[in-house]
């Protein structure tokens, strides 16, 4: 094993602890706390990705289970730039821990509401309100899909094609290819199905929840298949896991074990999604599958690091134009993404062009570096602090603690984690879409309500 794999490989480990240690001061030592908050959901993932992630990628290279792809970046580390990457990632974690507690000194913690038994009676008319909502959502995710499908022949079509689509090279003129995230909205419908079947105060027979429960999974699943996305279908899936978990909780030891357990159960679903969509090549080892899959990040950074040109946080100030269809931020107004800029120095071609079929994902350490060098750190890092804060004020927000639960759930799972192998806006945007417009409506629902209740 040589000098680079050897500090690779000590210094993901040394990074590992330090946020072991913090989040062991941060939680274990608070007696009150009884809940993991975003900030430390997005320090173990950090820890993950970012330190044991790192050396296990640095470890699985030097004994010749990655690809060669990504070996021929990994081996473009020196001591130096590891050196480099171990102190940028020091340099993000202070600024996120920064960016949440000047967040929450700025603005006032919000206590998370809920309701009596008594109060709860009184509030049939949400939980009705709750079921419409849903309904919704489902109607609108099976109408668009169903003309999202029509340029392929069809549902049918829509999944033979569905490589070829997530490739991007697939030639076919679809006016209704906006439609296509708009299936989502299945996803949510299904959230909330499922967190009035577990809420513990609402009485009498649930055959409405229970039937739009299983349609609205139905169609989710086939959504998530005809993405063909593996990571996806993993957080998807988790979302019914954790929720109960997180809604019946009472103590902080408890959870950390139960969160072992859905960390486990989440590698594993990996693996199972891996081979029902036959995304890696036959045979493959399940070691060297993570190896492969844990090495974009490395990769990325060591593409970016030593060049000259930054993005000048255009990807943040633009973002709103991401949930637009491509066709206008991309064709007609000529803007583009951290990762169409880094596939194109990876690959030396754009995603569908020159028969390449993948694009390189920027996550947050890279993307933050891509913006404007150290300071780009720093910044990134205070923003992302910020905003882990506001959306745990903002879920705190939702009336009922089933619901409360499922969508935290979501959020953890696609936003706070997904965050740090995925950073740049655009795809936060583009996989949030659904969670966007479905934390919309629960909101005009619930305003009245929270209007009556919280001050």
């Amino acid at each position: 094993m040589g000098n680079t794999e050897i500090y690779a490989i000590c210094y993901g480990l040394l990074f590992t602890v330090i946020i072991g240690a913090a989040l062991y001061f941060r939680i274990f030592l608070n007696k009150n706390k009884r809940n993991f908050e975003y900030l430390d959901f997005f320090l173990i993932t950090l820890a993950l990705f970012n330190g044991l992630g790192f050396a296990f990628v640095f470890w699985g290279t030097e004994n010749g289970l990655n690809s060669v792809i990504w070996t021929n970046r990994i081996e473009w580390y020196d001591a130096i730039s590891v050196s480099i990457y171990f102190a940028a990632n020091i340099l993000l974690l202070t600024a996120v821990v920064c960016g949440w507690t000047i967040a929450g000194r700025i603005k006032r913690q919000a206590v998370p509401v809920s309701y009596s038994i008594n109060e709860i009676r009184e509030l049939k008319k949400l939980y009705f309100m709750l079921k419409v909502g849903a309904w919704l959502l489902l109607a609108v995710a099976f109408i668009s899909y169903v003309l999202y499908a029509k340029a392929y022949g069809g549902f049918g079509g829509l999944l033979y094609y569905a490589k070829v689509i997530r490739s991007g090279i697939l030639l076919v003129n679809n006016p209704f290819s906006f439609l296509q995230r708009f299936g989502g909205f299945a996803f949510f419908a299904s959230f909330i199905f499922y967190a009035l079947l577990i809420d513990k105060n609402l009485k009498g027979k649930r055959k409405d929840c229970t039937a739009g429960f299983i349609i609205s999974f139905c169609l989710s699943v086939f959504v998530l298949y005809s993405w063909d996305g593996r990571v996806a279908f993993m957080v998807y899936l988790l979302v019914f896991l954790l929720s109960p978990i997180l809604y019946r909780n009472k103590s902080v030891i408890r959870l950390a074990r139960k969160l072992a357990i859905v960390l486990v159960f989440g590698l594993i679903l990996i693996v199972v999604c891996d081979r029902l969509l036959n995304r890696s090549p036959v045979g493959i080892s399940v070691t060297s599958l993570f190896v492969r899959e844990l090495s974009f990040p490395s990769a990325a950074f060591i593409t970016w690091l030593g060049k000259d040109s930054f993005r000048w946080f255009k990807d943040i100030l633009i973002a709103p134009m991401y949930l637009l269809p491509s066709r206008i931020w991309r064709y007609m107004l000529g803007l583009d993404t951290a990762s169409m800029l880094l596939t194109y120095d990876f690959w030396g071609a754009n995603k569908g062009e020159a028969g390449v079929t993948g694009s390189v994902p920027v996550d947050l350490l890279t993307f933050s570096y891509m913006q404007a060098h150290i300071a780009g750190v720093v910044i990134v890092g205070l923003l992302v602090g910020a905003a882990l804060y506001s959306l745990q004020q903002l879920q705190s927000k939702i009336p009922l603690e089933s619901v409360r639960a499922v969508v935290s759930s979501d959020i953890i799972l696609n936003l706070v984690i997904l965050t740090v192998p995925y950073g740049e806006p655009y795809h936060i945007l583009t996989r949030s879409f659904y969670l966007i417009g479905g934390l919309i409506l629960l909101f005009i629902i619930c305003v009245r309500f929270r209007a009556k209740y919280i001050e």
